[in-house]
């Protein structure tokens, strides 16, 4: 007999930090704690009900602690980022399950104090990335924790590092990501690295972390992304190489199973560092599913990327637009930039702008068809000199409207 379980979190004060959760219902059998409820999504098959309550879940140590979070309805995942917390507050709380057959015991209670509202930046060292034979992606996080932090990796072959990459300035209260890459580094050769951050209130370290480098020379690295621009009957597939130091051919096979079935024409690579491949592949059929993945092959080897899937999307529908960065700004004028897919039906498509994101200015409509990513700009005047205005771009047709992203831009002083 299956068993299906959902997950609740019952609070004490607020949520805090990223903690085990999951979907639940508002129950709740002790004073001073408050069930967060949210919707049902389905936690046992229609007709068939589990045969006993969930043993009770275990509650982890919240991570990413910082100050100003708050309560918060939560999905069916296992971790959560909360906000509105207080700074410099004890929170509490604890995480149990139910099913159809009825909701468990609580788990166990955990603790955790936000920081203060400023002090010593918090810095983690994350995995180095995209490691090749002389060069290689450091990353890490760091919370300024209220104060200019400013924040670089020290690295080498030793914990004694000896090497520094270029300062980055960082501020607010919350985490953000830092990455570098690096090069000049020998091959075949073990590196430690660390994340620095350093504010008024002091300097903190990451943990030590290590990679090694690739072979000077070797078969390729191949890695599948997400496919793009997604349309009925045609789609971008991406991914990257590394072609290890040896001249590489690489392509991309796709279809509507894993034996994929299709390729689509080969290019050439050559060097010691990862490259964007793309390749656009139209005669798709729309509302399908498609299975593809990147391969590369040198005089040491064929290397597979991992296989990822698309669904393309339907015969016709509302249409789908992307905002994209701004260009020409000048003192009174800018062109404003997008990408429209027409979705198979006659769309009306412009953009909103103003200094705020209630925009307020329209630019003239443009009409587009078809069943393609079409390039969409517009140029506009009459701005004010060294004043940041938002804008999206909005595409109408007889399936609905839909809105690109908010991007903004400064204009240029006189």
């Amino acid at each position: 007999m299956k068993t299906f379980s959902k997950y609740l979190f019952i609070l004490a004060g607020a949520l805090l930090g990223v903690c085990s959760i999951c979907t639940a219902q508002a129950t709740d059998d002790q004073g001073g704690y408050d069930g967060v409820g949210v919707s049902d999504v389905g936690a046992f098959e229609f007709g068939e009900l589990p045969a006993t309550i969930p043993s009770p879940p275990i509650a982890h140590p919240a991570t990413y602690i910082a100050t100003g979070y708050h309560d918060l309805n939560v999905g069916n995942t296992t971790s959560r980022s909360v906000t509105g917390l207080n700074a410099s507050t004890t929170y509490y709380y604890r995480v149990r399950a139910y099913n159809a057959s009825g909701t468990s015991g609580n788990s166990n209670v955990v603790s955790v104090t936000t920081l203060s509202p400023t002090g010593p930046p918090v810095a983690i060292t994350n995995p180095a990335t995209l490691i090749a034979s002389f060069s290689a992606t450091l990353n890490g996080s760091v919370d300024p924790h209220g104060l200019t932090t400013t924040v670089y990796f020290q690295y080498g072959t030793t914990i004694s590092y000896g090497h520094t990459t270029l300062s980055q300035i960082k501020t607010g209260n919350t985490y953000q990501s830092i990455s570098t890459n690096v090069s000049g580094l020998t091959a075949n050769t073990t590196y430690h690295f660390r994340l620095v951050a350093t504010n008024s209130a002091g300097t903190r370290y990451g943990v030590d972390r290590t990679f090694t480098t690739l072979t000077a020379t070797g078969p390729p690295v191949v890695t599948t992304n997400p496919a793009s621009l997604i349309a009925s009957f045609s789609a971008t597939l991406n991914g990257s190489v590394d072609p290890h130091g040896l001249p590489t051919t690489v392509y991309f096979q796709y279809g509507t199973t894993t034996s994929y079935g299709l390729t689509t024409a080969p290019q050439s690579k050559t060097g010691n560092t990862y490259q964007n491949v793309t390749a656009n592949i139209s005669g798709l059929t729309a509302s399908t599913t498609y299975h593809f993945r990147i391969v590369a092959t040198n005089n040491a080897g064929t290397r597979y990327g991992s296989d990822r899937t698309f669904t393309t999307l339907s015969a016709t529908g509302p249409p789908v637009v992307i905002s994209n960065p701004a260009t020409n700004i000048a003192t009174n004028t800018a062109t404003l930039n997008g990408t429209v897919n027409p979705h198979g039906l006659t769309t009306t498509v412009y953009f909103q702008y103003g200094t705020t994101t209630s925009y307020g200015h329209t630019s003239a409509s443009q009409s587009k068809t078809g069943n393609v990513y079409q390039n969409v700009s517009a140029n506009i005047s009459g701005l004010t000199a060294l004043t940041t205005y938002h804008f999206r771009i909005v595409g109408t047709n007889n399936n609905g409207t839909t809105y690109g992203s908010d991007r903004t831009f400064t204009t240029q002083p006189y």
